[in-house]
């Protein structure tokens, strides 16, 4: 699954974790290779060895066509800056991470991303393993790695995964703690693979670690034998979000087109699940200042649904959840009175990839990496919800509270961007376009956090 990165233009690739290697000239329409419940990232070249010097933009651009944007760039582009000047940075807030595996060196990867970056500790970084000690078998072995092995491969994957959910919720939230709750296995697509996960959430709930989640796993509604299963698994995220917790969740990497067991995509839009359920809040993609990336980023760049060629946003329609209460009295338009998704956007394009620092892969060695995907912009909404938490009080559910934003046109105009260009279609498969106000590729928009605060004050529980 994993590739050893190309360090010149002409051999740029991305490794799209979970599905399959996607050229620059378009999406595959074809099978993927999408056979386990996976994360949603997609990883570049390795841009810069010198753990001091991240890549600037200009290098990005110059030597792989697409940014690199570093935390004061995404900061700038969602309007953070007041906040922060004001004191409200996640201070008093945890955000809860869930992953496989983890990495075996996210403590001293992360503290180099803080010290390149002028990013303080957060004030607490746990590590959980509630349901048995990760042990890594590629740590120690002699490189280059076999990454055609199934177990490794997936185990190198989910550390950039986990490297990419704690040091974009940190950098959004700098003064939010971080607790990193992983299980030592890997999950399987449908109701089979769901459990350990689940088992770790129930620790993070009963031991009250905290009320903001973020999770970047996906797997196809259909692939569960019966949409009964899914509704039983999802009794659980009913009870979090009735006890206050936000769990924030991934739609997806590659829009409309999901597989089934077999990695086979369905020949029909879909969506993922958890995603799915109106008990969490569901994150799109987009992409900043297409079709040519800036090298930096000092105020708001005009963004469209996430399809670069890459990857594209996952939305659409559930086939198993009715639409919530909060959608239908926002007046969200479905014909089949079903749950739409996503709920919320932001960054997740190739084209406007992100900067992770990782030393943990044995072929690519340790250094700076581009990288994209819903997984970024996941984490960077949970660490938004711990800015709002502060800013705002003790906020519960958020789902509710923001549909209510989007009733008062002048408050939606305040907190959101609205995204009303590109679509999610993938190949053959025909997915949805954007348009003002909310629509089934990037949800009610992305945020503009000063106003997202401001406009979540009129809210109530």
């Amino acid at each position: 699954m994993m590739r050893q990165r190309a360090a010149k233009a002409a051999l740029l690739t991305f490794s799209a974790v979970g599905v399959a290697m996607m050229p620059a000239t378009g999406l595959a329409s074809g099978a993927a290779s999408i056979t386990a419940m996976v994360p949603q990232v997609l990883v570049g070249p390795v841009a810069s060895q010198v753990a001091a010097q991240p890549p600037t933009g200009s290098f990005c651009i110059d030597n792989f066509g697409i940014g690199c944007y570093q935390p004061s760039d995404i900061q700038n582009q969602y309007n953070f800056g007041p906040l922060y000047a004001s004191g409200d940075n996640g201070a008093g807030q945890s955000i809860v991470i869930f992953d496989s595996y983890g990495s075996p060196t996210i403590r001293s990867d992360l503290a180099t991303f803080d010290s390149a970056f002028g990013l303080p500790a957060p004030p607490s970084f746990n590590i959980y393993m509630p349901e048995g000690k990760v042990n890594y078998n590629y740590t120690g072995l002699p490189s280059p790695v076999d990454f055609n092995n199934k177990i490794v491969g997936n185990e190198v994957s989910w550390a950039y995964e986990t490297t990419l959910d704690v040091e974009w919720a940190h950098a959004m939230a700098p003064g939010a703690s971080i607790d990193l709750v992983v299980v030592p296995s890997d999950e399987t697509q449908g109701v089979q693979g769901i459990p350990n996960i689940q088992n770790a959430q129930a620790f993070a709930l009963s031991h009250h670690l905290g009320t903001i989640w973020s999770n970047s796993w996906a797997t196809t509604e259909q692939a569960f034998q019966t949409p009964a299963s899914i509704r039983q698994l999802d009794t659980f995220y009913a009870s979090a979000a009735a006890q206050g917790v936000t769990a924030f969740f991934a739609t997806g990497d590659s829009g409309v087109a999901n597989g089934d067991l077999q990695g086979r995509l369905y020949p029909y839009a879909t969506v993922n699940y958890p995603s799915s359920s109106p008990n969490v809040v569901a994150v799109g993609g987009t992409q900043i200042d297409t079709p040519v990336p800036t090298g930096s980023i000092t105020s708001y760049q005009a963004e469209s649904v996430w399809n670069d060629g890459y990857g594209a946003g996952g939305g659409g329609y559930s086939t198993v959840f009715g639409e919530p209460s909060y959608q239908t009295a926002a007046g969200i338009a479905d014909p089949a009175g079903m749950r739409g998704l996503p709920d919320v956007s932001m960054n997740a394009a190739v084209l406007s990839a992100v900067l992770i620092y990782e030393s943990f892969d044995p072929v690519a060695g340790a250094g700076w990496v581009p990288i994209a995907g819903t997984s970024e912009a996941t984490p960077m909404w949970a660490a938004t919800d711990a800015v709002m938490n502060q800013a705002d009080g003790s906020l519960g559910f958020l789902s509710p509270r923001l549909y209510q934003i989007y009733q008062n046109p002048a408050l939606y105009a305040e907190a959101f961007n609205d995204i009303t260009t590109g679509n999610n279609s993938v190949g053959s498969i025909t997915g949805y376009s954007a348009g003002t106000g909310w629509d089934a590729a990037s949800g009610l928009g992305t945020p503009n956090a000063a106003g997202l605060a401001a406009a979540l004050s009129h809210t109530t529980p």
